[in-house]
């Protein structure tokens, strides 16, 4: 290998046959990662990107998530908790990222699954622990986060799986 200055690995003769090699390596070695850490839904499948979901709605009057299809049709109503005090901002996003499991800015300590985010570090989750304990959500009855739209660990690992990236999420 050329150890001279300036050079990368792809400079040298054989660099590109041993950056791929290493690029592969690091790839597998990275999903093998956080398979062993968060668990088979570490990545999710490619089928989960298509969806053919055309929007989301959360109604923060209602304290409701509404999944709306391609075609028009309600595929799923959600009774969920939005955040308290107004936190919960009125827009239009969309969905760029997700994290099976995800630890709250807030305070720390307590821990989510299923996180969807699609404004900032606000997005769907499950029901939020903090030292082994399900935090109290009243779902579809009051806002009760910092924020975020939480929802049953169940509904959220849906919309996890569900929801590709990209889709239109309309608060109001």
């Amino acid at each position: 290998m050329d150890d001279t200055p300036g050079t990368s690995l792809i400079a040298t003769a054989d660099g590109l046959g041993r950056s791929r090699r290493l690029l592969v390596a690091l790839v597998v070695g990275c999903t093998a990662a956080a398979a062993a850490l968060f668990g088979p839904a570490a990545v999710p499948a490619a089928s989960a990107q298509d969806g053919g979901i055309e929007k989301v709605d959360v109604s923060l009057s209602d304290q409701r998530v509404r999944v709306w299809g391609r075609d028009g049709g309600l595929i799923r109503d959600v009774p969920v908790s939005t955040g308290t005090r107004g936190r919960t901002t009125p827009g239009s996003f969309r969905v760029y990222n997700r994290l099976p499991r995800t630890v709250s800015t807030v305070d720390g300590v307590s821990t989510m699954r299923w996180m969807v985010a699609f404004n900032g570090g606000i997005g769907f989750h499950g029901i939020p622990v903090k030292y082994g304990q399900a935090i109290y959500t009243p779902l579809g009855i009051r806002p009760s986060s910092a924020g975020c739209v939480r929802m049953s660990d169940a509904d959220a690992e849906w919309m996890y799986w569900n929801v590709p990236n990209g889709t239109v999420v309309n608060v109001k």
